[in-house]
């Protein structure tokens, strides 16, 4: 029988699991909507027994389709949050998840200004809504019976590992940036003790390098799956790098830097010194990079895609366009609860539109966010000073031609896109042939990253100029604007206030 190896990637928008041939090619792929999310405002919470089972229901729909021998298990997962456990490895009520935003006060407060920017010159990173760290200051502060409860503090993808093999098991690029010094890559105090943690890093599961964090499936959850127990199960690195890595960034030549647009959008570059960055926002993160040498500096934006979603919400009976609509209409895409994490760090960030008009049609404004999403990555790639040469485009936006067609031309260079959705599954398995096939770069270069479906060039003359116009307009507004960002947030809390305190 053909031997294979299985991918799973639990995402915040859907959960994907897909098999791979010695020579790199998808066999087959099941995947399902995210049925454990639950959004109450700024809660934003996962089920994580559903979120098991939902990972346990598309490994066994992968499974089904299989005639060859599964050779291991590479997994991933949407990357920040607060996953907890007791002792016996239970859940501890559901997970906060990295859209979750009752940690925004505490991202915001004047008086921990200092000990943040402490913080960020150990990780790299400033914690924000999304942070592990902040989520525990945040359950300190409001809910000590639960924490109390808390015998560990995991991400998604160790919470899955967990259900997949009885191992309490992590590896550290995704948690450095929250918990460590990104320089030698070692957790860290600094955070606990600037925030006032009475608990931290001792709630962490232990560290083992991507490659070595592995274990065997156990028999249940071999049972659930359909296949042997005692197959290899490898931890790999949050999703972010391993989409990043099946979009050929590190690894094809060419590719300097990447943008995906799932429910967020990530915006990355893969350097040699992250000290060569222009600007580094305290939102930036910097990850070594798994397969080589060099790190991956990056911008975890809370607005993607789904910005698109929440614009439609706004305007009801209308049909989403994807036809370039231009007009004089300027939106800012701050629209999640948590504010914005990257390029601008700002808890209290919030979305807005100018340039509308009596004659301004539906389609203009869902053009003008499609716009925003672009501007925003081309502020992020300026920032990072990310080498010439083509962007990778990735995530569900990258099927839109015309969208992908207009950052080409607001960034000035080529876009390659991907449109098939699955770059994170395509990672995983190039992690997986490095580490469970012994497969070399060459290799891994030619079989197991796939080839863009498209190179789209940037567009000149008249459309060029009214990209560049309208991107310095949109800058130039969010200086502006950002100001009063936080006096925004508290009108919008006295206004939530108001409709409680209404009668029914």
């Amino acid at each position: 029988m053909d031997a294979v190896l299985l991918c799973l990637d639990s995402g915040t928008t859907t959960v994907k699991a897909a098999a791979f041939d010695r020579c790199g090619r998808m066999v087959a792929i099941a995947h399902r909507e995210n049925s454990a999310l639950r959004r109450d405002r700024v809660h934003v919470e996962q089920d994580m027994t559903v979120s098991r089972d939902d990972a346990l229901a598309v490994l066994r729909a992968c499974v089904e389709q299989l005639t060859g021998r599964v050779e291991g298990i590479v997994l991933t997962a949407q990357g920040d949050g607060l996953w907890p456990i007791d002792a016996q490895g239970q859940p501890v009520g559901p997970a906060m998840t990295w859209l979750d935003g009752r940690a925004r006060a505490l991202a915001a407060a004047p008086e921990r200004m200092a000990a943040l920017e402490a913080i960020e010159e150990v990780t790299a990173a400033r914690p924000t809504a999304a942070s592990q760290s902040l989520q525990l200051l945040w359950l300190q502060q409001n809910d000590p019976a639960r924490l109390a409860q808390i015998a560990h503090v995991l991400r998604l993808k160790e919470w899955l590992f967990l259900s997949l093999t009885g191992k309490l098991m992590a590896e550290p690029s995704a948690a450095l940036p929250v918990w460590g010094d990104w320089r030698n890559g070692q957790m860290s105090g600094v955070v606990q003790d600037q925030l006032g943690l009475t608990r931290g890093i001792e709630l962490l599961p232990d560290f083992t390098p991507v490659g070595d964090c592995r274990a065997s499936l156990s028999a249940q959850a071999a049972a659930a799956i359909g296949l042997p127990a005692g197959v290899p199960v490898l931890l790999g690195p949050g999703d972010v790098q391993a989409t990043l890595i099946g979009l050929g960034l590190g690894g094809q030549t060419g590719v300097t830097r990447a943008s995906i647009f799932g429910t967020s959008a990530i915006h990355a570059c893969h350097l040699p010194d992250p000290a060569a960055m222009r600007e580094k926002p305290a939102g930036a993160m910097v990850q070594r990079f798994v397969m080589g040498e060099g790190y991956l500096c990056f911008h975890p934006c809370f607005n993607g895609a789904a910005l698109l979603q929440h614009v439609n919400q706004l305007l009801p009976g209308a049909a989403p366009t994807h036809a370039p609509s231009y007009s004089g209409v300027v939106l800012h895409p701050f629209f999640e609860p948590g504010g914005e994490r990257a390029p601008f760090t700002a808890p209290h960030a919030s979305g807005a539109a100018f340039g509308l008009t009596a004659a301004t049609t539906p389609a203009q404004i869902t053009w003008a966010a499609r716009e925003a999403l672009a501007f925003i990555a081309r502020t992020s790639h300026d920032m990072m000073n990310a080498p010439t040469g083509t962007l990778a485009l990735g995530g569900g936006l990258a099927g839109d031609a015309d969208f992908a067609g207009f950052i080409a031309t607001v960034m000035g260079s080529d876009v390659q896109r991907s449109t098939s959705g699955h770059a994170g599954l395509h990672g995983l398995a190039a992690i997986g042939a490095r580490f469970l096939l012994g497969a070399d770069d060459a290799t891994i270069a030619r079989d197991w990253l796939r080839a863009a479906d498209e190179t789209i060039a940037p567009q000149q003359g008249a459309i060029a100029a009214y990209a560049q116009s309208k991107f310095g307009v949109f800058s130039q507004l969010i200086g502006a604007v950002a100001p009063f960002w936080q006096t925004l947030s508290t009108v919008r809390d006295q206004a939530e206030h108001l409709t409680k305190d209404q009668p029914a």
